[in-house]
Formats: structure tokens, sequence, C-alpha cells
């Protein structure tokens, strides 16, 4: 089956736009891709940055152990407000200490905080204001991810996910992954998998992610590149992505899939709630992505975006 992103070229023109994330809802498309919304140079020179303030780390002269320490295991999330670790899908590596895939979040993830709701909107407030003063001088590739997605509904706001007593959540995340980090088959879904009835982000109909890369890594050739199945999660897809057997059952239903590939620069657009993947890719660099989350209905005058 034929189910190719759609590209879409910058300026937009007179074209009304309206319809683009309704379409992306729809599972019409499976992604919305902008090409080089930053330069080769500019991507370069936000990740020098973060290894200068010691934010992330240079592969090459080994992994410190502060890293090690601060490293999101594979799958890992919360629910509600249960502060027990849970896996999106059952993870083949135990996440050791020894383990040399790494996940460093610079950030907040409402994924992994969630739970403690003032502790998330505390951090979430701090790492607004680390975020800011990392790319001050810079071409802020917030900024970018904020406009381009503007541009894609300009009859709603796009604005920074916020609580009523107006504590604002992450506005975006950056996610370093080293040794081959993957993410296997899952979806994402404040509603359906999180079930954070407690926050404003929990009203939309719709979940998208916006991704924009950073920097790539390379093994023989080939990158970590998203892989997005043209399939919405539902209950009895479950058991297949808890025990990493989604892609039997997707030959077994003619399921179709793209891969999203992208260069550094490069910013897409897509529906978590379309069962997606991202393979591991143990290149000498890491993979860095500034990425959102995104709250999306038709008849809301607002989108939230959050990390």
């Amino acid at each position: 089956m034929n189910w190719p992103a759609l590209e879409i070229e910058k300026p937009l023109g007179e074209a009304p736009g309206k319809d683009y994330l309704k379409g992306l809802a729809a599972g019409e498309y499976p992604a919305t891709i902008f090409r080089q919304v930053l330069s080769a140079t500019e991507c370069e020179g936000i990740m020098t940055r973060l290894i200068e303030r010691d934010l992330l780390f240079d592969p090459v002269a080994g992994i410190p152990e502060k890293f090690r320490q601060e490293s999101i295991p594979e799958g890992h999330y919360r629910e509600g407000n249960e502060d027990q670790a849970l896996r999106a899908w059952r993870s083949e590596q135990t996440g050791t200490v020894g383990d040399e895939k790494i996940r460093i979040d610079i950030g907040t993830s409402l994924g992994y905080r969630g739970s403690d709701r003032e502790g998330f909107l505390n951090h979430s407030a701090e790492s607004n204001a680390l975020l800011d003063s990392i790319f001050e001088d810079l071409t802020n590739p917030i900024e970018k991810l904020y406009e381009h997605l503007q541009l894609l509904a300009p009859t709603q706001r796009v604005c920074t996910a916020v609580e009523p007593d107006g504590r604002k959540y992450g506005k975006a995340i950056v996610r370093a992954h080293y040794g081959g980090y993957s993410y296997a088959p899952h979806f994402d879904s404040v509603r359906r998998r999180e079930k954070r009835t407690d926050y404003q982000a929990y009203r939309f109909e719709h979940q998208f992610a916006g991704v924009l890369v950073l920097q790539n890594t390379v093994l023989d050739g080939v990158s970590a590149q998203c892989r997005i199945h043209k399939c919405f999660w539902e209950p009895e897809v479950q058991p297949y992505l808890a025990e990493n057997k989604f892609h039997e059952y997707a030959e077994n239903n003619s399921i179709a899939n793209a891969d999203i590939v992208l260069q550094p620069g490069d910013l897409y657009f897509f529906n978590t709630g379309c069962i997606h993947e991202v393979p591991g890719v143990a290149g000498e660099d890491a993979r860095v992505v500034l990425a959102t989350f995104i709250g999306y209905s038709e008849d809301d005058p607002e989108i939230y975006v959050w990390s």
C-alpha cells in the first residue's frame, strides 16, 4: 500500500492550510515534513552549545558517569498519579549501568514526570528558563517548530500548554540517543496511555508530535529514522506491542508503513496515535532531536504544545 508523507514547501502560498492537521488526525498521510528549517551550520552551532554546557557529551571520549545515571530507560513512562514505572513495550535489555544505550533529556517530560503534578510544573518552569538560556544568540529551534506548526493551523492559536492557574508545561525537550537507543513499536497518548485526567492536555481529541532533527547518527550508511504504521492504537493491538510482536501483527493484517527519512534541520509532524518506532543505530554520534507533543481538536481554538 502506498502511504506517502506530505512534504510542504514554505511559504504555503495562498492555500488556507486549515485541513493539514485534520488530514493528519484522520491518518490520510503519515507525516507532514518541512525540509531544512535549520541549516547544517545552525544545527552544528546548537550541538556545540549543548556539549560546551555539559548538557550532552561527545561519545568519542566515553560516557561520563553522570549521564549513565540520568539516562531514561527504553520505553519508560508513568500512568495517571501512579509513580510506578511502566514500559510501553517489553525491553530486550535490562538498562543496567553497563548498558551503552543512553537517552538524555534536556527539558521536562510529561510522560516521565507527570505523575507528580507539582513536581512536573515546577520542573517545567526551570526547564523553560534553561532552554531560553541555551538558545540565546542562536537560531531558536523551538520558535521554528512553533512557527511551522502555526502555518499548518492558521485559524487556531498555537501555544505552550498551560494549566488554569497560569503555570506552563515544558515548551519542548531536547532528546539525545546514544549507542543504538531505540523505540520499539508503540503509541503516545495523554488520554489513552498515560490517562492524565488532571491535566489540561487531556482535553484534546488528537495528539501529534513535532520533531526537529539536530544531529543524525549513521552506521554503515544507515541512519535512525522514524517508521510510522497505518494503524491507530486500539485495545486489540496492545498485546502485540507489549510482547514486541507488532511486526507480525502488521504483516498478517497487511498494514502499510512509511519511513520518514530526515537530515539535520528537517522538521516533521505526525500523529502519535499511529503505531510508530525508531530503530536503533549504534553509530559514532548521538541522534539528537528537539521534540514536542501537540494537542489538537478540530473545534478547539487553541493547539497546545508540550514536552
